[in-house]
């Protein structure tokens, strides 16, 4: 019977700490990624011209003060080097990671104290879509180009290329175009 309630206290513990990585798919108050935090908070983080910075939010998303809240982060690259850094207090609700690699990373673990209650957070770094320009005369055939600007043979401002809606058919299904 012991061995049964540890079990189920083990799974408990699982299935609660997946929640913890839940990411929403709206943007935080300060415009970064948000995701759910335990105890009741939510957490985001805003990466911006190379600056990692952090919030503690509440359960309805909004900021909490930084007074009196302390934290870390754990944050892993994708060269599989690790960093551990002290939040360091930023305004009235932020926290500056001061890494020089932070903006790189590929997921992070935040977490905050707040009294005697902890917070943790888990992110995973948001995928950048490229975009990529050509000519809309295609005067150079399908060449792309990463940046926008000008058509080097006739000098027509680079369009962005639309990416094609893959399209999948049930099995069996036939393919008509």
């Amino acid at each position: 019977m012991k061995n049964l309630k540890s079990m189920f206290l083990a799974i408990t513990m699982i299935i609660g700490g997946a929640a913890i990585a839940t990411a929403h798919e709206e943007k935080g108050p300060h415009g970064g990624q948000m995701v759910d935090a335990s105890g009741g908070y939510h957490a985001e983080l805003l990466v911006k011209n190379g600056k990692m910075t952090v919030y503690l939010l509440d359960g309805k998303e909004k900021s909490i003060s930084n007074k009196g809240v302390s934290g870390s982060i754990i944050l892993q690259f994708e060269d599989k080097t690790s960093a551990t850094v002290t939040l360091t207090a930023s305004g009235d609700d932020g926290f500056i990671v001061a890494n020089d690699k932070a903006a790189t990373f590929t997921t992070c673990v935040v977490n905050f104290k707040v009294g005697d209650k902890t917070s943790t957070a888990k992110f995973k770094a948001e995928k950048k879509e490229t975009v990529m320009y050509q000519c809309p005369m295609k005067c150079e055939g399908d060449k792309t180009y990463s940046e926008a600007g000008k058509c080097p043979k006739c000098g027509m401002a680079l369009a962005e290329v639309k990416k094609k809606k893959e399209h999948q058919h049930s099995e069996g299904e036939e393919h008509h175009h």
